[in-house]
């Protein structure tokens, strides 16, 4: 009666507690559309969500807006999650992001609140209960996640609920308990696939028990048979869904192909994301907890009967997810969320056996575990800021990133020009397969590599009826790849960051500059350079310090060991007479016969010494190691300026002092 008591008391508090934690946690990321890290999978999840207010909330027909799949359907894990947000965005009238991310967040804090129960339970402890859950809650990979779109968090959730009823069945023996027992470990299984080990791992136990004790509980026989028997219905259910629409999913395992490549994926788990999965402090803390644990062993020198109930436990989900991480290794060097689908919940689980039996029974021992639980939280929380600040840190390497800021706003924008809600769009160089075609909130195709075949592939495959593809990788990674793109569509609007096309009414080849529309109306400025003599344009300086070479009477710029910057090109915001949708097309040769691998393209707008604007692109991606000259065109595309003293500067730049050559620079600012 105690315990009831106690707890009617600490969860009201332990849940308003997270709820503040999580205020400071989420408060300037909560509406934030899917970006970042695995933007690519979150986008897909609130996709099926969106998906499910257009198609009558037809639970077994989950689907995209990536038409890759017959009608955008797809094979998927029970969408659960994503049916109830649509439900919940029919109730609230909005499809806001925020709407997924507070139902994410608020079955996590439910699952919390078992995680305590379960705890509490076990070790008899409010101090060590506390402890384990901030220890999840504060863990840097569970946090990114657990206010977002993936169905992990709601898995784990659920696998603590479950959990809490196995350990509460196996002391009471009451059927309630069992029901709810296998009811949300099948929720789990559903939600995630790898979570059907833990609904194994509890029927190996139970089956264990019954052989030990020679009886036979027809009614555990019944409940597992049961969820196993629906976990197997849905799976051939989805597979038979992917036969006849197809899949946007992974839906096979695909393990390391050989020993050097599992190792590899080993050391890439451990210098990526080892600090990610968790804080140094939380290994500290996992080391001294382990320790204390053995040590207090060792002087008991005898195990404690209660205790085997959840070391076997450990041991069957820890087998079961060595096999999983061995059937699926190569997804784990790029994608962190798979360790919370597999080794998070044995952690989890290997703490709870290891605080169970540390002792809290003294002023000294209750003092020296309230101090040690207040400095961890502290040190948790401080270095988790520090890993969250770098997953929500984007730069001009996260084309994904890049690429969600550009079609923001396009939905609005397709309306005003007249062009369909049920048009088809064709997303070229997307980076993520649902997130333009959800801000654009139209159906259609996205195209993620931009190699030659890809393109003529995508053209000739996908029903389109209009081309989207973003300006500042248009010359540089699409026409580049496939020049012939330029005869077969034309342009029809665009909206300074994103341009739409359609198919063109003529066949006739284009030269570049006609292509983009450059004409010498909408030319707002020329710096060009041949290098034959020094130039004396005031917009082009470092000029001076270049080694020219002259070879047949023609002089061309070169950069070496002494030489990290080339010539810059400097116009202020004011010489355009145009403050947005400016555009820069910069021509250049090169020769080298090095690979380039740092050597960087770069455009730069700064105000007072304040950078507003950085953008770069890496030269080793569009050269090769060559004897002879090769061209380049590579197209910026500016925010617009603040001031007409804004200094727009666009250079070359040679951090690891490699030697080529280059010439014939023009750079053309035009709207």
């Amino acid at each position: 009666m105690e315990t009831q008591i106690n707890n009617k008391r600490s969860v009201p508090v332990l849940i308003m507690f997270l709820i503040l934690l999580s205020v400071v946690l989420y408060h300037s990321t909560i509406y934030l559309f899917p970006s970042f890290i695995h933007a690519w999978t979150q986008s897909d999840r609130y996709a099926i969500a969106l998906q499910f207010l257009e198609n009558g909330f037809d639970l077994f027909h989950p689907a995209t807006y990536n038409l890759q799949t017959v009608d955008g359907i797809t094979r998927v894990d029970f969408p659960l999650n994503e049916f109830i947000v649509a439900i919940l965005m029919k109730i609230t009238g909005t499809t806001a992001p925020v709407v997924f991310r507070l139902y994410t967040l608020t079955i996590s804090i439910i699952g919390m609140v078992f995680l305590y129960l379960l705890t509490k339970r076990t070790t008899g402890s409010e101090i060590k209960s506390w402890l384990l859950v901030l220890f999840v809650f504060l863990s840097p990979v569970y946090v990114y996640y657990q206010a977002g779109f993936i169905p992990s968090i709601p898995a784990i959730s659920s696998v603590f609920v479950a959990y809490y009823y196995f350990f509460l069945y196996r002391e009471k023996h009451l059927k309630n308990h069992l029901y709810l027992c296998v009811l949300f470990f099948l929720l789990a299984a559903l939600m995630r696939l790898p979570f059907t080990v833990f609904l194994v791992a509890v029927a190996i136990q139970q089956l264990f028990v019954s052989v030990k004790r020679k009886i036979f509980l027809k009614k555990e026989a019944l409940m597992f048979g049961l969820a196993f028997l629906i976990i197997i219905a849905y799976y051939l259910y989805n597979t038979h869904l992917g036969r006849l629409y197809g899949n946007m999913f992974l839906d096979s395992f695909k393990p390391a192909k050989d020993l050097q490549e599992f190792k590899a994926i080993v050391l890439e788990m451990y210098d990526h994301w080892s600090f990610h999965y968790f804080t140094i402090w939380h290994y500290i803390l996992m080391f001294i907890l382990v320790l204390i644990s053995v040590l207090t062993f060792y002087r008991r020198r005898s195990y404690i009967e209660e205790d085997k109930k959840y070391w076997f436990q450990l041991f069957i989900v820890s087998c079961g997810m060595i096999i999983y991480f061995l059937l699926m290794s190569s997804q784990f060097y790029a994608h962190d969320y798979y360790f919370l689908d597999s080794f998070f919940i044995p952690v989890i689980l290997l703490l709870l056996c290891v605080i169970k039996n540390l002792p809290v029974q003294t002023q000294n021992q209750k003092s020296a575990w309230t101090a040690a639980f207040g400095i961890a939280v502290i040190l948790f929380f401080f270095a988790n800021k520090k890993t969250q600040a770098e997953r929500y840190t984007s730069g001009p390497w996260d084309r994904a990133e890049i690429t969600h800021r550009n079609f923001i706003g396009t939905e609005k924008f397709l309306d005003s020009v007249g062009i369909d809600k049920n048009a088809k769009i064709l997303v070229i160089d997307a980076y993520t397969t649902n997130a333009p075609l959800i801000l654009m909130n139209r159906k259609g195709y996205t195209l993620m590599g931009t190699s030659r075949e890809n393109i003529r592939v995508a053209l000739q495959w996908c029903k389109w009826d209009y081309i989207a593809i973003q300006d500042v990788y248009l010359v540089s990674d699409v026409i580049k790849n496939y020049p012939l793109i330029t005869s077969m569509i034309e342009r029809v609007t665009g909206n300074g960051k994103v341009s739409f096309y359609k198919k063109s009414t003529s066949s006739e080849p284009k030269s570049l500059k006609e292509f983009l529309g450059i004409t010498k109306t909408n030319t707002l400025f020329t710096v060009s350079a041949t290098f034959d003599s020094i130039a004396k344009d005031p917009h082009l300086t470092n000029a001076n310090n270049l080694a020219l070479s002259k070879t047949h009477r023609t002089s061309f710029a070169r950069l070496d060991s002494a030489t990290e910057y080339g010539a810059n090109v400097i116009v202020l915001a004011g010489e355009l007479q145009n403050a947005e949708n400016v555009k820069a097309l910069v021509n250049c040769s090169f020769l080298s016969g090095e690979s380039m691998d740092e050597v960087q393209l770069v455009a730069a707008v700064s105000s007072n010494g304040e950078q507003l604007f950085y953008q770069n692109f890496m030269l080793r991606e569009y050269f090769k190691r060559s004897s002879h000259w090769q061209n380049m065109q590579i197209q910026f595309v500016f925010p617009a300026f603040r001031n007409p003293r804004d200094e727009i500067k666009i250079y070359i730049w040679n951090p690891s002092r490699e030697d080529f050559y280059y010439d014939d620079l023009e750079v053309v600012f035009y709207k």
